[in-house]
């Protein structure tokens, strides 16, 4: 029998493991140009790992629905639903992919989203009979913080009469078992729980066009060339803590490793850091502990602590966290942290 205690540590691990993927991409996409060839094959990893921790989370949580938002890019998702259909539709469809490589984050689960293009992209491909073409594009409304979804296609299209009905949740044309679209209601929920809009036009014949606007998550802004902030890090991952370091080098901040709570604070006895990132479970001295030290000895220091276990989903008031970030996590989502508490 699997127990809580045994279920958090199993996440934990699984979650460290992710979040080591993900820095990985992220350092690959600073390092290695972004060609045709290899940027699709590292969004599609970042975006199947993300799926696999949301499926952990939710299946790991004996409480109500665990919901963890991160900070999402769209284009991600999308190459990675579109890459598997141009496999299977090669010859019959033609895609048609125009991502704003600068397009802002959004809010949200990987799954959701995943789910919302995937919809509406297989929806778009049962209604091309023989040969056509689908188009993608993703823009920032600036004048809205929003992000814009436009997918359109030269299908059949729909008919007058099924308009006013196609976001009913018993509304559908489908007939055969091979159809795998469902019920565009599961699209408009997704998107309006996340404060989005969506709206469609379309002409028999001729084919539809579905617009979808996001909320855009604020962009992480970090001052190049200021090395002037410390940022002490304790993560017993060795991989991981290399990673992390790398990563924030490459941003220009001084960084001091440890791999406990005890080592953290033997460094902050010697030199006062600007910002803590400490991870939740660790051998010797936990993050906890250490939380509980540091506050005892009345240091000032602004605190990340990040848990890995998506049971973890509350802190004890007396515990001096200013941010809670969720393993895995990309990078955008850390600096975003950081800035938000020391510039």
């Amino acid at each position: 029998m699997v127990t809580d205690n045994s279920s958090k540590h199993l996440a934990h691990d699984l979650n460290n493991i992710f979040t080591r993927i993900l820095n990985s991409i992220d350092l690959l996409k600073r390092k290695v140009p972004a060609t045709q060839e290899i940027l699709p094959l590292l969004n599609s990893i970042e975006a199947g790992t993300y799926l696999a921790s949301e499926m952990i989370e939710e299946n790991f949580s004996n409480q109500q629905r665990y919901k963890s938002e991160r900070r999402i890019n769209l284009n991600s998702i999308i190459s990675d639903a579109v890459r598997s259909f141009s496999i299977q539709q090669k010859g019959k469809i033609e895609f048609s992919l125009k991502l704003d490589p600068n397009l802002k984050f959004i809010f949200g689960k990987y799954s959701d989203y995943y789910r919302v293009v995937l919809n509406l992209v297989t929806n778009s491909v049962e209604s091309i009979a023989v040969k056509g073409t689908i188009s993608i594009i993703t823009s920032n409304m600036n004048e809205s913080s929003s992000v814009e979804l436009i997918i359109r296609d030269t299908g059949s299209g729909i008919p007058g009469s099924n308009i006013p009905l196609i976001f009913d949740e018993s509304f559908t044309t489908k007939k055969k078992r091979t159809e795998s679209g469902i019920g565009l209601s599961s699209v408009k929920k997704i998107v309006e729980d996340n404060g989005g809009e969506v709206s469609f036009k379309s002409t028999v014949g001729e084919g539809t066009e579905f617009r979808i606007l996001l909320k855009s998550a604020p962009a992480a802004e970090v001052a190049s060339g200021d090395n002037s902030k410390t940022i002490l890090i304790a993560e017993d991952e060795d991989i991981l803590r290399e990673l992390l370091t790398e990563l924030l080098q490459s941003y220009n901040y001084t960084v001091l490793a440890s791999s406990n709570g005890r080592e953290a604070a033997e460094i902050m006895k010697v030199r006062m850091p600007d910002l803590l990132i400490i991870d939740r479970k660790m051998p010797d001295m936990d993050g906890i502990e250490f939380l509980h030290e540091i506050t005892e000895l009345n240091y000032k220091v602004p605190v990340i602590l990040a848990t890995g276990s998506p049971l973890d989903t509350s802190v004890d008031e007396n515990i001096a966290a200013d941010r809670i970030i969720n393993k895995p996590y990309n990078f955008e989502e850390l600096l975003a942290l950081i800035r938000d508490l020391i510039g």
